[in-house]
């Protein structure tokens, strides 16, 4: 009853964001994070300079942070949502190696086998060891050498700098940071299909004028990150 006579009296069509006062908390992965947090934070202030943004970790995902009202807006790859919960793809890109410049595979083609052959970090806050790398490898008749799983891509690319452990990152993503560190990236030599990467929400808030405009700003900024583009399939308003 509450959200009904809500609904009623937020404004219409005309809604003006100047004097908007509010806080939006945004669940995504840390890489995603550092690529989008001061755009996203310049865009909206440029019209709302009172709206807050609070981003979280990804410990939430999967749990019923959207459904309850602790996060406004998923944004990363999107799985194990509660089945109302609206979705919109917003890109596609793939995944690439990273390792530090000066890395031995760099010194000739790089191949499945040689891929294989370098010690890795895993990147799963959950501690996971193998994934869809693992599987592909394993088609091939191969196998990597896991030496250490951290829990963030920030974390990983770190590691990556000082050491001889190889990592994974999104393609075209944070290249100045990349280049900064001392890092390359390479195509990963296996036939991986690209990550989908989209924002989810609520329904209660699909009509909600300014958390259709700050989804709308988010959505823009993903979409103009160094990330290949896709097509802007909405499963719903």
């Amino acid at each position: 009853m509450l959200r009904r006579c809500d609904a009623v009296l937020r404004p219409g069509p005309g809604f003006d964001a100047t004097h908007l006062q509010r806080t939006f908390t945004v669940q995504a992965a840390d890489l995603l994070l550092v690529g989008l947090a001061r755009n996203l934070t310049e865009r909206i202030h440029a019209e709302a300079p009172r709206v807050d943004v609070v981003f979280l970790p990804e410990a939430v995902e999967g749990g019923p942070g959207l459904r309850q009202g602790w996060v406004d807006v998923e944004l990363g790859v999107l799985g194990h949502l509660d089945p109302e919960i609206r979705t919109r793809q917003l890109a596609r890109t793939p995944l690439v190696g990273i390792a530090r410049s000066g890395h031995p595979l760099f010194e000739g083609r790089i191949d499945a086998r040689r891929f294989a052959a370098a010690d890795h970090i895993g990147i799963s806050r959950l501690g996971k060891r193998l994934g869809p790398i693992d599987s592909a490898l394993a088609e091939l008749g191969l196998h990597r050498r896991t030496a250490v799983v951290v829990p963030s891509h920030t974390s990983a690319m770190m590691l990556a700098r000082d050491t001889d452990l190889v990592a994974l990152s999104l393609a075209d993503w944070l290249p100045d940071t990349v280049t900064a560190m001392g890092l390359r990236t390479f195509p990963v030599p296996l036939d991986l299909p690209p990550l989908d990467l989209g924002m989810a929400w609520h329904p209660r808030n699909s009509a909600d004028p300014g958390h259709r405009w700050f989804r709308e700003h988010l959505a823009a900024v993903v979409l103009a990150a160094p990330a290949e583009p896709g097509a802007l399939a909405r499963t719903s308003g």
